[in-house]
């Protein structure tokens, strides 16, 4: 699995294992959220208790999007250590299972209240928050599997 930043051992350990769409358009621009801040993430997120990745994707994509998806090949996996400007008493580590996803039919109104973003390859080069997420959509572009 391919790795990005180190843990921080005297900080508190947070695991969160999630479930990430990478989704493409016509006009080869990637489907993600965007922040108040301007960063920008993929569709997903962490799975809950007893919770499968694909069924955590298909509630995430609903739940930020409002379409329902259907959840393709698995692409991979890659994972993040960070510390947080807003949780700096943690050491994050974010696992994240990435999918090649299609959006279906619109089935309801978005839960969530960020605004989704059409982004290119360059949009995510600037502002996508979590490198690995980047580097599975690199993957993607290239056709290659991501490390495992």
């Amino acid at each position: 699995m391919k790795s990005f930043g180190k843990r921080n051992h005297r900080l508190e350990y947070r695991k969160r294992i999630g479930a990430y769409g990478i989704i493409q358009n016509a006009q080869q621009k990637f489907l993600t959220v965007a922040a108040a801040d301007g960063y920008l993430f993929l569709v997903g997120g962490g799975l809950e208790e007893k919770e499968e990745p694909i069924a955590a994707l298909q509630r995430e994509i609903l739940e930020e999007t409002g379409f329902s998806a259907r959840v393709g090949d698995f692409l991979g996996q890659a994972e993040k250590h960070w510390v947080s400007p807003q949780y700096p008493e943690w050491s994050q580590h974010n696992i994240g299972y990435f999918y090649d996803c299609q959006l279906l039919g619109k089935i309801a109104e978005p839960v969530e209240k960020e605004p989704i973003f059409w982004a290119s390859t360059v949009d995510l080069e600037q502002r996508l928050f979590h490198e690995h997420h980047l580097y599975m959509v690199k993957q993607f572009e290239n056709g290659e599997q991501g490390a495992d």
